[in-house]
Formats: C-alpha cells, structure tokens, sequence
C-alpha cells in the first residue's frame, strides 16, 4: 500500500513559513515601537520643558509646575490651553475652598457667632472669585484669534476679571483679623485654603499675561 506524505509535508512547510513570517514582522515591528516610545517621550519631555519655562515667570514656581505638569500633553506647549488649564485648576481650587470653609462646624464647639460671619463674608468673596473665574474660562475658550482687536478686548476682560478674582481671595481673610476676635485655630484652618487659591490665581494671571504678550504688535 502506497501511503503519500507529500500533503503533509506541504502543510507543515506552510505552516513554518507563515510562523516565520510572523516572527519577523514582530522583529520588524520593534524598531517601530521603540520609535513611536522615543518620540512620545521627547514630545512630552519637550511640553514639560515648556510648562517648567512658563512656571519659572511666576510668582509660586513650584506650585505652578506641580498642578499643571500632569496636563502637559493636554496643553502640548500651547499657550491658550496652558492659561486655560491654569483657570480651571484655579476655579477648582476655589469651589474646593468655598465648600469647606462653608461647612467649618458651627455651635457651642466649633465656630463663635463672630467667626461664623467672617466665614460667611469669606465665602461670598471666595463665591465672587468662582464667578470671575468661570467668565475667563468661557471668553478664552471663545476667543477670535484672527481678529486683533478682539483679542485684545477679551485679554483685557480676562485679566479684570482674575484681578479681581485675586482680590476676593485677598478680601476674604479681612473678617478675621479684625481685634483677635477669631481664634487662631479657626484663622489658620480658613487661611490655609484661601492662600492656595491667591496663589494659584496669582499664576494664573501671569499666564495670562505670557499669553496675551504673544499676540502683542
């Protein structure tokens, strides 16, 4: 009896080259990757420079590269992303603030009917901060940058608008010092929130002047 092996052996033949082919296209393929890999890292080690620059042009460096480096590939060195993720880790911060000194214990162990005012009026300056705030995010995001005088009309807007949000920040601890009359626990815990928005709005408002700088004639 003749048996043929010829089917077999073509069948396994065939199957080692497809193998084969399939190793060399994922050897073929690591160059690629590595590449793509080399080429992200630069990109982001490129937009992390950008921000680390940025940052060293204002006032709280260190806060400034630690709340914005991990949007670096968002704002991909762009200088309207870099001011708008500036607003809006700054409007965060604030809503943060508001929602905590608000909720501060009142009563016979927490607040005295003085400190429960100055939280109140504290609030409501931080709360006119969050307005001023959000009305900067929505006019960058609108802006016309073909139009010059437009621009510039909007910059100006914006840089009132976070001018005065810094002042509310500012204004906010004024109900506590005045006489001593709060105590130094309750100043302290209120002040630790207000000082993180002030500086973080602080930056944002020198981003926004870089920003605005690079459309200047």
């Amino acid at each position: 009896m003749y048996i043929s092996f010829t089917s077999g052996h073509s069948s396994f033949r065939t199957k080692k080259m497809k193998t084969l082919s399939h190793i060399q296209i994922i050897f073929l393929s690591i160059p690629l990757l590595q590449f793509i890999a080399s080429s992200s890292t630069y990109s982001n080690q490129t937009n992390l420079d950008y921000i680390k620059t940025s940052c060293n042009l204002t006032q709280y460096k260190t806060l400034c590269y630690i709340s914005l480096s991990p949007y670096a590939l968002t704002i991909d060195s762009n200088p309207q992303r870099l001011a708008v993720t500036a607003l809006n880790l700054t409007l965060s911060s604030a809503k943060s603030a508001a929602k905590f000194i608000k909720n501060i214990p009142q009563g016979r162990s927490g607040l005295t009917r003085f400190e429960a005012g100055a939280v109140a009026d504290c609030v409501e300056e931080i709360g006119d901060s969050v307005s001023e705030l959000q009305d900067s995010i929505r006019e960058l995001d609108s802006i016309n940058y073909e139009d010059s005088s437009k621009f510039e009309m909007v910059m100006s807007d914006v840089k009132t608008w976070v001018s005065a949000a810094l002042t509310d920040d500012d204004t906010c601890m004024d109900g506590f010092d005045q006489d001593g009359q709060a105590k130094a626990v309750v100043k302290d815990l209120v002040r630790r929130h207000v000082v993180k928005v002030g500086r973080m709005t602080s930056n944002a408002l020198a981003v926004i002047n870089m920003y605005a700088s690079t459309h200047e004639k």
